[in-house]
């Protein structure tokens, strides 16, 4: 089954390694913080967080929606992916003050978050550590505590997961993109949107598997789902035919927060992303 083809991106030249500017700015204790920007330079700001394994990439999935509706897609790479350097005691809290500097470099008064799969934590704790400057929130097939995610066995190995996230590397490298966009839907998407996924899952794996290893260690671990105030409106799409991250648990969590929007999407892990691109970039409104 295709995607609708409204939700296709445009048949254009792509070439992410010409196209993609990936630029940095220095942290507060030294460390480098890599981001993309897409979309409109002048619009709305959204902070989009990608998955694990991922990089400021994937922010390039939202970009046609983006310019369509006057956003400007600011995608870091989180600590340990593509040039961003690792935080080894990195936690959801410095990850939000990271985003708070990456906000102020920007000069950034005020902005929307959101986050795709591995990325949804991070962006509800943006949201939840800096509610007077986060203007909505947003999460997408992203897990919860309860969840039992693809890498979660072998992160309680991490040495184990160091060697597999590199032989998967290696596969995506050798077998192109639609290797990568395999392990993320069963639907047909369009070759831009291909190229952009496989391109986000390779950069975020480079030079190093460390920020994919530390952040499954965590997912798999004891952790708590950032909650953002009532005040700040948030929004959680999943899919009804996620086999990354499944449904029940997640659904489970969201029926008891009545301050957060949960909507179900038919559509796998990937697909959903692709299929509510346009409410994503919306969330800056």
């Amino acid at each position: 089954m295709r995607l609708l083809e409204s939700n296709a991106m445009p048949d254009v030249d792509l070439d992410m390694d010409r196209d993609l500017d990936v630029e940095t700015i220095d942290l507060p204790d030294g460390r480098t913080l890599a981001y993309a920007t897409h979309g409109r330079e002048d619009g709305a700001p959204l902070v989009f967080h990608h998955g694990v394994p991922g990089s400021c990439a994937l922010g390039a999935v939202l970009s046609y929606a983006a310019r369509q509706r006057g956003v400007r897609v600011i995608a870091p790479s989180r600590p340990g992916y593509g040039r961003s350097d690792p935080r080894p005691d990195g936690t959801l809290e410095t990850w939000a003050d990271d985003c708070r500097h990456l906000a102020d470099e920007l000069g950034l008064e005020s902005f929307a978050v959101a986050g795709f799969s591995g990325g949804g934590p991070p962006a509800l704790a943006v949201a939840d550590r800096f509610p007077d400057r986060v203007t909505a929130a947003g999460a997408v097939s992203a897990p919860v505590p309860e969840t039992e995610g693809p890498l979660a066995s072998l992160a309680r190995f991490p040495r184990v997961l160091g060697i597999a996230l590199r032989c998967t590397r290696l596969l995506a490298r050798r077998r192109g993109d639609a290797f990568v966009v395999d392990q993320l839907t069963e639907r047909n998407i369009d070759d831009v949107t291909a190229q952009i996924v496989g391109h986000d899952f390779r950069t975020g794996l480079a030079d190093r598997p460390s920020g994919a290893v530390r952040e499954s260690q965590f997912l798999a671990g004891d952790w708590s789902l950032p909650e953002p105030e009532p005040d700040v409106p948030t929004t959680v799409w999943h899919g009804t035919e996620d086999e990354n991250v499944p449904l029940e648990p997640v659904e489970r969590v969201y029926a008891d927060r009545s301050t957060v929007t949960f909507r179900t999407v038919e559509n796998d892990h990937l697909g959903t992303l692709l299929a509510v691109r346009s409410p994503v970039v919306e969330l800056t409104r």
